[in-house]
């Protein structure tokens, strides 16, 4: 008797949920934690067929599983557990493993299942697949923006390599450009030079025709330093496209002359 008290307490006081039938379907006991589960007071459920916990299509078909077992021996849940849904009174259904154990005796057939409340763990998975689901999506479009500003990083990366070799050719063109001045500067100066000094020969032997002619010339070379200097000034507008050519007839015979002395 003390041992039937002891059991019965601790059936009752159990976590999951416990009910046993008989082999017919008909509830015999169910403890605490079940009625909580399913909603309902004990006097509703004892003598009732289990069925009536259960949600469409096993309702249905729940006597004729019992049946089926009791005729053929071969079980589908006992002694493997499963997961299965519930169906409170109010009509809604909520997930929960059960556990089927069967258990002889005095010559008949009890059947005990455990049932574990699988809602919170659901909720859980339903959680941890929406943030899973949102983590995804967050790192879709976070790729697409590193992509992006690759992309754009690649992109200002070829706009600075062009600056730079841009840069590359006005240095290039600067280094020719006073190489080239220096060698149209120099030219002239050169003339003048060498006509000064004869200048100084000439005017101490009195040859005033000599002196006039290198006169002339140095006033030439003046007048050429004077044209290239001009040239030099009107660069920004032969790069705006500005400047006009001037053609001016010369006597070539004299030119080349002036270039062989």
């Amino acid at each position: 008797m003390e041992r039937a008290r002891l059991l019965n307490a601790i059936i009752e006081n159990a976590i999951d949920g416990i009910i046993t039938i008989d082999d017919r379907g008909t509830i015999e006991h169910i403890n605490s934690a079940a009625l909580i589960l399913f909603g309902y007071e004990k006097e509703e459920v004892v003598g009732k067929n289990v069925s009536m916990l259960m949600p469409p299509p096993d309702k249905e078909r729940h006597d004729s599983y019992i049946a089926n077992y009791n005729r053929t021996g071969q079980n589908h849940i006992i002694g493997i557990g499963r997961e299965v849904y519930g169906q409170r009174k109010d009509g809604s259904t909520f997930p929960f493993r059960l556990g089927v154990s069967e258990v002889k005796f005095s010559d008949r057939k009890i059947f005990t299942g455990f049932i574990h409340d699988l809602t919170r763990e659901k909720d859980d998975e339903k959680r941890i697949k929406s943030y899973t689901e949102e983590l995804e999506i967050k790192i879709k479009e976070r790729t697409q923006d590193l992509v992006k500003l690759i992309n754009e990083l690649e992109s200002a990366k070829e706009h600075v390599s062009a600056l730079f070799e841009k840069e590359r050719e006005l240095n290039q063109l600067k280094t020719r450009f006073v190489s080239m001045a220096s060698h149209e500067f120099r030219t002239p100066l050169s003339s003048i030079q060498l006509s000064a000094s004869l200048i100084d020969k000439y005017t101490v032997k009195n040859d005033v025709a000599n002196v006039e002619k290198h006169t002339g010339k140095i006033k030439n070379s003046i007048n050429n330093l004077t044209t290239i200097l001009n040239d030099f000034l009107s660069l920004e507008k032969l790069e705006a496209g500005k400047v006009e050519a001037n053609p001016t007839a010369f006597n070539i015979i004299s030119f080349a002359e002036e270039i062989t002395e």
